[in-house]
């Protein structure tokens, strides 16, 4: 009983599904980062449980700026005081993404089987909207639950108010998550409604809980997703209504570095060389992707002639 809308192709990796069930009370996306997760860890040693703890987020993160309708930005964030202190997830609408990962050394591979709220100690999920026009919005709440779904479920059901399932599984090869969603639905009366669309999303969620545990994790993470949501719902009139790829991208560049190391000034600049770690250089390593930019004494001293020149004014005669 299941379906695919319009021309959409399955590429079956680092692709983003949204789907619907049933009566049409029951919404979801689901996504696969294949590829496009290996380029966001190439440059980066992760541990194995932050590798999944970030792959996760990123999963998550997707799924949820692919529900909203703004342009712009989300930013997924949790901060802890335990062995895990920071991940962050930048997750656009057009489904690009880049992450960061801040750890102690305590953390090691014992860890992968600890939960969440043990990593993070007293942990916060901050969640922010940044949409390209518009104001900014944060959300913050305490980072409660076993595992990234299950704090992002607790955010959900005391933010949005909206009946939420997730399911994430993540290692260094890849990163999976599930979305579900009630919606409100159609005809009869309100209460009538609200009846069926609780039912429906119950039977919905008990089918993707099936995806947790030893084994749910391991299907999650080796099944691709189009045969994972035919396995779920095949007999639950699934329609997959828009296939998207995803991607990582990290805006950083040379030439911006080089202008917010021109915004210093002179005196920052030359401290910077003087106590820089790589003799003779300023050094700057992005956190999201890894890249190093070096500057070195020459190079600072084009950057401030740039900032003292200005461009001269038009004169007619």
């Amino acid at each position: 009983m299941s379906e695919i809308s319009g021309q959409a192709v399955l590429q079956e990796r680092d692709e983003l599904l949204r789907f619907g069930l049933g009566h049409g009370q029951l919404r979801g996306v689901a996504i696969s980062l294949d590829d496009s997760w290996h380029t966001a860890c190439a440059n980066h040693a992760y541990p194995p449980a932050i590798t999944a703890l970030l792959g996760e987020c990123v999963a998550a993160a997707l799924c949820m700026v692919a529900m909203l309708k703004f342009d712009g930005r989300l930013i997924l964030q949790f901060r802890g005081e335990g062995a895990v202190s920071l991940l962050v997830v930048q997750a656009r609408t057009d489904l690009s993404f880049r992450v960061t990962a801040q750890w102690r050394d305590s953390l090691d591979g014992a860890s992968l089987n600890q939960p969440l709220s043990a990593l993070l100690g007293s942990g916060q999920l901050a969640l922010t909207l940044e949409p390209t026009d518009g104001v900014r919005y944060q959300s913050l709440v305490a980072a409660e639950g076993v595992n990234i779904a299950a704090a992002l479920e607790g955010y959900f059901a005391q933010s949005e108010q909206l009946p939420t399932r997730l399911v994430l599984a993540a290692d260094a090869q890849r990163a999976v998550g599930i979305l579900l969603q009630q919606v409100p639905g159609e005809g009869g009366t309100p209460a009538e409604r609200a009846r069926a669309a609780e039912a429906e999303f119950e039977h919905g969620a008990a089918l993707i809980q099936t995806l947790t545990g030893t084994a749910g994790q391991q299907e999650l993470r080796t099944t691709a997703v189009p045969e994972l949501l035919h396995r779920l719902f095949h007999q639950e009139a699934l329609r997959l209504t828009q296939i998207s790829p995803v991607r990582f991208y990290c805006g950083c560049s040379r030439a911006g570095v080089g202008a917010m190391l021109r915004s210093l000034g002179a005196d920052e600049l030359a401290q910077a060389l003087a106590d820089s770690e790589v003799p003779g250089h300023v050094a700057v390593h992005c956190e999201f992707c890894g890249a190093d930019y070096r500057f070195d004494a020459v190079d600072v001293a084009q950057l401030l002639r740039e900032d003292s020149v200005a461009p001269p004014e038009a004169t007619r005669h």
